[in-house]
């Protein structure tokens, strides 16, 4: 069985400047900048028979390229002790178009679709039983955080290896997207 997820890959500069955001935040763990993607789609555990089939299936997707900007702060889940601290994404059509073209291929070969609503983020801290008024301070202080707008030319196939010091990402496939001639 292996581990894997799609995701987009953010630009170093940007990971950078979100490096260490909710250091602040008494028990919130920070995301390693060499963690940090966009997720379009978590797997979890799927037999490594299957990867060819998913490898396929994602190399049969034909979306333009497009550019996203990581907007606002907020945590999962919404209700109930706050575990994850995350930024979120700003006008997200072309990326939600992206994802429910994945969602689609990969029904084709049985992978289910994901029964979650899909809010794309980009997860900063992990959060453990993190003071509320500290985390509200944060919230409020970072609310109209707003990274550079950037490219979004390929999403990736990744495979993830939980280990006592958290996981490794190793990157299996690169999925262009189709260039957009520009008007002119």
């Amino acid at each position: 069985m292996i581990r894997l997820f799609i995701a987009i890959a953010i630009p170093e500069s940007i990971k950078k400047e979100l490096a260490g955001l909710g250091r602040s935040i008494p028990e919130a763990r920070p995301v390693p900048v060499e963690q940090m993607h966009l997720t379009l789609k978590f797997f979890g555990e799927v037999e490594g028979s299957r990867l060819l089939d998913i490898k396929g299936a994602l190399s049969e997707i034909s979306r333009p390229q497009f550019t996203l900007c990581l907007h606002g702060v907020g945590t999962f889940p919404p209700r109930g002790t706050p575990r994850v601290l995350w930024a979120g994404v700003q006008q997200a059509d072309n990326l939600l178009a992206l994802r429910q073209a994945i969602e689609k291929k990969l029904v084709e070969i049985n992978i289910p679709r994901e029964k979650q609503k899909y809010s794309p983020h980009l997860t900063l801290a992990r959060l453990n039983n993190s003071p509320l008024q500290h985390l509200q301070q944060f919230l409020a202080g970072n609310a109209f955080l707003r990274s550079p707008e950037f490219s979004v030319a390929a999403f990736n196939l990744y495979k993830s290896q939980l280990t006592r010091n958290g996981a490794i990402h190793s990157l299996i496939e690169t999925y262009a997207l189709k260039p957009v001639i520009g008007a002119g």
